[in-house]
């Protein structure tokens, strides 16, 4: 039987037709402007489930979207990675529906926004502290560790040096399996075609350790 997966990201991982409803997008079949990726077959998720035969439940990606309640202007907090996480648990989607791994991939746009970036919480969180970047980390993985068996943290190789190392310290004090992201193949900040087979193949070799 094939394992159950879902996806929690932003921009890299979103496909017009493969998110919900009402949420942003940035690849899609009509995207004229480069990094042009022709076919959701060619995102890195669609990669990556066809490589270890895994069935995809649900894509949770919201094109711009903050891990952490420090949002673009553009968008309201319900967009967050941590909003979003407590909207599935408060809904029971993870009752109703047994995942096996879940794969945060997230922080690009608190590094891009400049949120503050605060220190790593690992306990007792205060809206203040959701609302910096390592705080919010801390509190996505402590939920997505209650309600699914695995979790993989993917880290973008582009993100502050000390978003970076503190993701780093979340995930191990958490004991959950994390990638750090090289030499990805981007156009505007978004990876290519080759990009996404890059950050397949690199959380390919995270998953099967």
């Amino acid at each position: 039987m094939k394992q159950n997966i879902c996806i929690m990201g932003d921009s890299y991982s979103t496909y017009e037709g493969y998110i919900p409803t009402g949420y942003h997008t940035y690849y899609s079949d009509t995207r004229q402007e480069e990094p042009v990726v022709y076919g959701v077959e060619k995102t890195w998720w669609k990669l990556f489930a066809k490589e270890n035969e895994l069935n995809i439940v649900l894509n949770d990606s919201f094109s711009g979207s903050t891990v952490c309640n420090t949002v673009r202007e553009t968008l309201t907090v319900e967009s967050s990675f941590i909003s979003r996480m407590d909207k599935y648990i408060a809904e029971n989607f993870f009752t109703e529906n047994t995942i096996d791994t879940m794969l945060i991939f997230g922080g690009t746009n608190d590094c891009w926004t400049d949120a503050p970036i605060g220190e790593p919480v690992y306990a007792d969180w205060t809206q203040d502290d959701l609302l910096c970047v390592l705080p919010a980390f801390g509190y996505l993985i402590h939920k997505a560790k209650e309600v699914v068996r695995d979790v993989i943290v993917i880290i973008n190789s582009d993100l502050k040096e000390e978003i970076t190392n503190g993701i780093i310290a979340i995930c191990e004090t958490n004991r959950v399996k994390y990638v750090h992201l090289k030499e990805l193949d981007r156009v505007n900040g978004h990876p290519t075609e080759l990009g996404m087979k890059q950050i397949a193949e690199q959380v390919t070799a995270c998953f099967r350790k």
